[in-house]
């Protein structure tokens, strides 16, 4: 959201129904989080946070036995996020390097 309110002309309300369709936030929730996506700087961080996270898990599957010959990747989904919240809440750069043996690429 905070993307496409500051680099594609995306306005508060497309914001909000977003939060809405996608999060299925409630229209409280939606509208709130539409104007911190608008307003706090700090907020891209959680864009961030997703993007590096969703690399780690994909590159995880790749190494599971089998994942090249298995037509659904989400199938170890579970797994992956069992493994990632056992380390706590440390910086994703450090789960990584525990998850993967080494720092790799982080997007």
């Amino acid at each position: 959201v905070s993307i496409g309110m500051h680099t594609q002309g995306m306005t508060l309300e497309q914001s909000e129904k977003m939060f809405r369709d996608h999060a299925f936030s409630d229209p409280g929730n939606a509208r709130q989080q539409a104007a911190r996506g608008a307003y706090d700087p700090a907020y891209l961080n959680y864009t961030l946070g997703k993007l590096m996270i969703r690399k780690l898990r994909a590159d995880w599957v790749a190494k599971q036995p089998g994942a090249a010959r298995m037509s659904d990747p989400r199938k170890y989904w579970q797994a992956f996020h069992d493994k990632f919240l056992s380390y706590g809440g440390p910086p994703i750069p450090l789960v990584r390097k525990a998850m993967l043996g080494d720092g790799g690429s982080l997007l």
